[in-house]
């Protein structure tokens, strides 16, 4: 629903901190108790987001997640996660478009309990579903079918970024390869997306010689994508996860904010 690691963590933390507070002898259902406060914590939170939104510097990228250690929980989240191609999708919604759709999705309610949560009836809650699937008709490749060649690539990107050889990426970029870069106005990023493999090589030619010399890369799932975290000592200042498309790269996404990192440096 957000698009940020930090706030979905807080709004999870609020909603349960105000069950606790609460005597929970009136709740009849406790998942859909629990949807609508979390609902209603996420509309809430986007209103001030949208406004942050419009005023973006370049690109918005949802923040990218990665499992920080071998924690079951971690393996979980990742198994779990949405890709982050699919997360832009999920963001060209609305937010009611997108709270009906993931109600539906994700927790399989029946319409009748989702529009007791939303305030809307059957109806309509059923109408909105249907626009949202339809606006996400073209859903990219999951991760079973990407996995193994974007290990592949994401290794080969990874050669190409410590030894400087650019053209080993021409061979792993589609033709018209995408690179959306995401620095907030924080951190040098392009302003808007680079399109095709040959621009998308310079840009990183170009860049190389800016990035700290100690740079570490560790191959990574990122949003449930191929990916990899680039560190400078134990700070991670930007974030790369890669979509496949007919076993080339389509699009590659890298996250420098830093606000959007933080949690990778906890």
């Amino acid at each position: 629903m957000m698009g940020s690691v930090m706030d979905a963590e807080d709004i999870v933390q609020d909603v349960f901190l105000s069950l606790e507070e609460g005597d929970g002898t009136q709740i009849r259902n406790a998942k859909s108790y629990l949807c609508k406060m979390t609902v209603n914590r996420c509309l809430n939170k986007l209103k001030s987001a949208s406004r942050q939104r419009e005023t973006y510097v370049g690109p918005w990228l949802p923040e990218p997640y990665a499992a920080v250690s071998d924690d079951p929980m971690d393996q979980y989240i990742i198994k779990e996660s949405l890709t982050t191609a699919y997360l832009l999708l999920l963001h060209q919604l609305s937010d009611m478009e997108r709270i009906v759709f993931l109600l539906r999705e994700v927790f399989t309610l029946p319409f009748s309990e989702i529009a007791t949560i939303v305030g809307k009836s059957e109806g309509n809650c059923r109408q909105i579903d249907y626009r949202a699937r339809r606006s996400l008709a073209q859903q990219p490749e999951t991760r079973s079918e990407v996995r193994a060649v974007g290990v592949r690539h994401v290794e080969t990107f990874i050669q190409a970024l410590a030894t400087g050889n650019m053209n080993l990426l021409l061979d792993i970029l589609k033709v018209d390869a995408t690179l959306y870069t995401d620095g907030g106005g924080k951190a040098q990023a392009a302003l808007r997306p680079i399109v095709g493999s040959k621009i998308v090589s310079r840009y990183f030619e170009a860049i190389r010689p800016k990035v700290p010399q100690d740079f570490v890369c560790e191959l990574r799932e990122v949003n449930a994508l191929p990916g990899i975290v680039i560190k400078t000592g134990p700070f991670t200042f930007s974030v790369i996860s890669i979509q496949i498309e007919n076993d080339l790269i389509s699009n590659v996404y890298i996250v420098m904010n830093p606000e959007k990192l933080l949690h990778f440096n906890l």
